[in-house]
Formats: structure tokens, C-alpha cells, sequence
């Protein structure tokens, strides 16, 4: 037995994988190896909050290849040990973007003794993880002064907003609602109505795993107001990779 070297899922370990128009058809693959004597040990992870699904291809001893497909669900792991692993495939759904992890070694088997030892123990298993924090070290600024819709966060290209705290700052009575769109202003999602009697401030957080935005990548934070009284809104969060 000995040690075949290092994998890293498409060559660099993290990857970001968009769905294509066929769910049936992987979004992305790749084959690690032709050897049926080339065993796996390593790890796959689903870095975001959408379900993916893996398809597995092993070789038989018989020279013959045996499929597993599995769901991963948000920030799950899948673990496998001493599989003589042919190939993946990873299937997201139509237009989503997810983030997509994996890593692990080659063992080389070079006699049936050594087959025998390694296959007794082969295994897979799932790990399940907390949801990731992020740093906060997006902050943005709005004054407006007129009854409008005004967009609080634009975020950059293919990054989703992640919500950390908002700090709302009203000189008079105001009505503000806050609202998460798509990047086109559309499929509005309401965060909440927020009603000022009088002059205030209002203040909500809500923990580092951050609220998201439902339209994913490119959708905009944006507040709809109903008087000209000055109105200060402060957002911070950040822009996150692949809707993670």
C-alpha cells in the first residue's frame, strides 16, 4: 500500500457551481481516477443553504462500476473511507449558485492482501454542520428625504447579501418597509413595517449566520418610505460567495 497524493475537487477545493437547464445531467464533474486500485479517503461539503445532491461512481472488483447518489443539505458533509472512487458528479438546481467543497488522499492497493484489509474498512457517513459565520465588514449608508423607494445595498456581481444589523434614525413621524428584491427590483420579500409616531431610532440585529435574501445572488436591500421626513438607514452585514 502506498500513499497516491492529494485531491482537491477540481483542482482547487472550493468550487462555485451553478445549475444548468437539465436537472437530470450533473452540473458539474469530474473523474479522479481510472484505477479500480486507487482507493479514496477524503471529504465533500455543501457551503451553502440550498439542498445539492452528489452521485457517486465506484469500481466493482468484478470490473463493473457501482452508482450512490445522495442529497447534502444546507452545510452538510459527506465522508468516505478507503472507496476505490471512479468519479462525481454534483447536481444543483435550475439557476441556483452554490458554493461546493472537497478534499481527501490516494491510497494505492498493490496486491489482494492489501484490497482485502482496506475494503473491511470502507464507509461513508454524514456530517452535519452548524451554520457558518461571517465577518461583518460591509456597511452602508442611506439618507433620504423624500416618500420613495430608495435601494440600501447593491450588492457586487454574483454576491448575495447577508444581513447583520439595520439602524433606522427618523427626524418626524415615518413609515419605513423594509424589503429584500431581486437585482430587477422584483419578487419583493418583506422584511418588516416599521411605524414612527415621532422622532426615533430603531434598532434590529440578528446573529452572524445573518439573514439572506430569498432571491440569492444579486438581489437588493431597499426601504419604501411614505413622508419627506429625514430618514437615515445604516445596514451591516456581507456580500457573501455563491448564496452561502
Amino acid at each position: 500500500m502506498k500513499f497516491g497524493g492529494f485531491y482537491n475537487w477540481k483542482g482547487g477545493g472550493t468550487e462555485i457551481i451553478t445549475g444548468g437547464s437539465n436537472e437530470g445531467i450533473p452540473s458539474s464533474e469530474e473523474v479522479l481516477t481510472q484505477n479500480p486500485f486507487t482507493f479514496f479517503n477524503g471529504q465533500f461539503s455543501n457551503l451553502s443553504r440550498q439542498l445539492v445532491h452528489i452521485r457517486f461512481e465506484a469500481f466493482r472488483q468484478d470490473g463493473s462500476t457501482s452508482l450512490h447518489r445522495h442529497d447534502i443539505r444546507a452545510y452538510e458533509s459527506i465522508d468516505l473511507r478507503n472507496i476505490p472512487l471512479r468519479s462525481i458528479g454534483v447536481y444543483v438546481e435550475t439557476g441556483e449558485t452554490v458554493g461546493f467543497h472537497g478534499m481527501g488522499v490516494f491510497t494505492i492497493i498493490e496486491d489482494s492482501d492489501e484490497m482485502a484489509v482496506a475494503l473491511t474498512k470502507s464507509a461513508i457517513w454524514e456530517t452535519l454542520h452548524n451554520s457558518p459565520e461571517f465577518n461583518t465588514n460591509v456597511y452602508k449608508n442611506a439618507d433620504i428625504t423624500t416618500a420613495a423607494t430608495t435601494t440600501l445595498w447593491t450588492p457586487a456581481t454574483d454576491k448575495a447579501i447577508g444581513l447583520y444589523k439595520v439602524t433606522m434614525s427618523c427626524a418626524a413621524a415615518q413609515t419605513i418597509e423594509l424589503q429584500w428584491t431581486d437585482s430587477a427590483g422584483a419578487n419583493v420579500a418583506v422584511i418588516g413595517m416599521y411605524r414612527f409616531g415621532n422622532e426615533g431610532t430603531f434598532v434590529m440585529d440578528f446573529d452572524t449566520a445573518m439573514l439572506r435574501n430569498p432571491n440569492g445572488n444579486n438581489g437588493l436591500l431597499k426601504a419604501v418610505t411614505t413622508t419627506t421626513a429625514v430618514t437615515q438607514i445604516d445596514s451591516i452585514g456581507h456580500e457573501i460567495t455563491a448564496s452561502q
